[in-house]
């Protein structure tokens, strides 16, 4: 899925969090919680059946009092990478869906690489769990083969994958969601419910060039002429006439549709980045993400 000489390229990234989050993995960020770790923090009063090995029996000595020593917990970013999955992503030469499982290997083999933890889900008409939380780089083989054995299926329910999340994650937790956002009932929705949530949320948009100019594709025989075109989640057909008028409203539309989720991810503070699923994810990863402030080199 990702060659060995851009894996070695990752290893220096790391994923920004833009705050702690809960984790039950052991790992290299500072916690908000008070937890058993190197660096000292404070301390608190005992109570029955703290640890007597916190006891700070110096104190102990010179105030007759008992308190246990506090330290900074180390903790794991929790990561949620949500895979669409739905059929309009088998789209595209390679295909969104190819492009977006490419993405989420990376960014789970950095996470993986500083301890953080990942999950993997796919969203079409439901969310499904395809990796439960996993930390450590042994588990990155574990990573590929649920990413590999993803297929596109079904129709696409975003908002109702999205309500669904925090029935799966029950602490908040960063998450990716990996989608050429085409949901007839929209998303805004559901990123609404899970920024209520507490979740820190990255949108990674995935387009094909096919989408973007359709008549560069198409053959000039194909200009005047009538065609029934099908949707390839519902199955509903609708005529079209293909000439430059209908082309024409067609891109309006798609820059639109566009332009209208990344203002809207700007206006609910959501991460946002746009991908053609023929670009190479090497420069995406290296320099886009990192020009938006997701991932970071370690200085």
């Amino acid at each position: 899925m990702l060659t060995p000489q851009f894996l070695k390229q990752l290893e220096p990234f790391y994923i920004r969090a833009k705050r702690s989050f809960r984790s039950r993995f052991k790992g290299e960020r500072r916690s908000p919680n008070r937890g058993v770790g190197m660096e000292f923090a404070d301390y608190r009063v005992y109570e029955p059946g703290d640890d007597l090995r916190h006891v700070d029996w110096n104190i102990y000595a010179r105030l007759g009092r008992l308190f246990i020593k506090l330290f900074h917990a180390d903790e794991g970013l929790p990561l949620a990478l949500l895979v669409d999955n739905s059929q309009s992503m088998e789209f595209g030469s390679p295909t969104k869906l190819t492009c977006a499982k490419q993405i989420a290997a990376a960014l789970g083999y950095i996470a993986l690489g500083h301890a953080d933890s990942v999950a993997v889900y796919t969203c079409a008409e439901r969310l499904s769990a395809v990796l439960p939380p996993t930390s450590g780089t042994l588990q990155f083989p574990r990573l590929t083969n649920s990413l590999t054995a993803i297929g596109a299926n079904g129709q696409t329910r975003l908002t109702e994958c999205l309500r669904q999340l925090p029935m799966y994650q029950r602490h908040p937790c960063t998450v990716i969601i990996l989608s050429d956002f085409l949901d007839p009932d929209g998303y805004e929705q559901g990123f609404k419910l899970l920024i209520g949530h507490g979740f820190s949320t990255f949108a990674i948009h995935l387009v094909s060039p096919e989408e973007i100019t359709p008549q560069a594709y198409l053959e000039s025989a194909t200009a005047g002429r009538d065609w029934l075109v099908e949707d390839a989640e519902t199955g509903e057909t609708k005529a079209i006439t293909i000439n430059a008028e209908t082309l024409a409203q067609y891109q309006n539309q798609q820059q639109t549709f566009c332009d209208t989720l990344r203002r809207f991810c700007t206006d609910q503070g959501i991460g946002y980045a746009h991908l053609k699923s023929n670009t190479p994810i090497e420069p995406f990863i290296l320099q886009e993400l990192h020009k938006a402030g997701f991932v970071q080199r370690n200085r």
